[in-house]
């Protein structure tokens, strides 16, 4: 393995798994550090890489990137043989580029608030960039329902990976609602093989049960 290859800082447990998929999609040689909760991110070793003391990190050319959102986005770019990101002058990098920050800002700052019972009361709806709960999901559901079969159209991108795994996780943890776009959508992403082979591989880094 090239030492230009990337490092990536994971835990099977994380949004680490979304970076993976990334990784998978790309097709690419790269080194996994598996950090465990505590011990592992809290180390001054790994602190010095991510301050924050979270996974997923990913070191790749002398610079850390940090964030599931902006390793997606910098992964694309940065391995452009993979067709995962639309060119600068292409008319698609917009919508690109409008899905990535719409499902890291809104739609991750709703369904954590949701699940944590911290939405703000009507009135105050205009004080945080998501509004309310519901018109996320109304904007969420509307890319889902675009999605034909990607967000993009025919042209799979980093941004069916970053959108479609808040969609996915969110599914399967029951913290966005079951509606039939997000659904089939999901299903599409999950028949992709990069996406079986990353899952396989984070189940296979799971701690064994009792």
């Amino acid at each position: 393995m090239a030492s230009s290859d990337p490092v990536f800082h994971t835990n099977p447990m994380s949004r680490g798994r979304i970076v993976r998929w990334m990784l998978e999609e790309l097709g690419i040689e790269y080194t996994t550090v598996v950090q465990d909760y505590g011990t592992g991110m809290k180390s001054p070793e790994y602190l010095a890489i991510n301050p924050m003391g979270k996974v997923p990190a990913l070191e790749h050319r002398g610079v850390v990137i940090t964030e599931a959102a902006a390793i997606c986005a910098y992964l694309a770019d940065a391995f452009p043989q993979a067709g995962l990101a639309p060119a600068a002058d292409d008319p698609l990098r917009g919508p690109y580029l409008r899905w990535m920050f719409f499902a890291a800002g809104p739609v991750e700052a709703a369904v954590t608030a949701n699940s944590l019972g911290l939405l703000p009361p009507a009135e105050k709806a205009g004080f945080v960039g998501y509004g309310s709960f519901e018109q996320t999901m109304d904007a969420l559901e509307q890319a889902a329902a675009s999605a034909s079969p990607w967000l993009l159209g025919d042209h799979f991108s980093a941004a069916d990976v970053y959108v479609g795994s808040q969609v996915d996780f969110g599914l399967a943890f029951k913290s966005i609602p079951e509606r039939p776009a997000f659904t089939a959508w999901a299903e599409r992403l999950r028949a992709r093989e990069a996406y079986q082979r990353a899952r396989a591989k984070d189940d296979a880094l799971m701690p064994a049960k009792d």
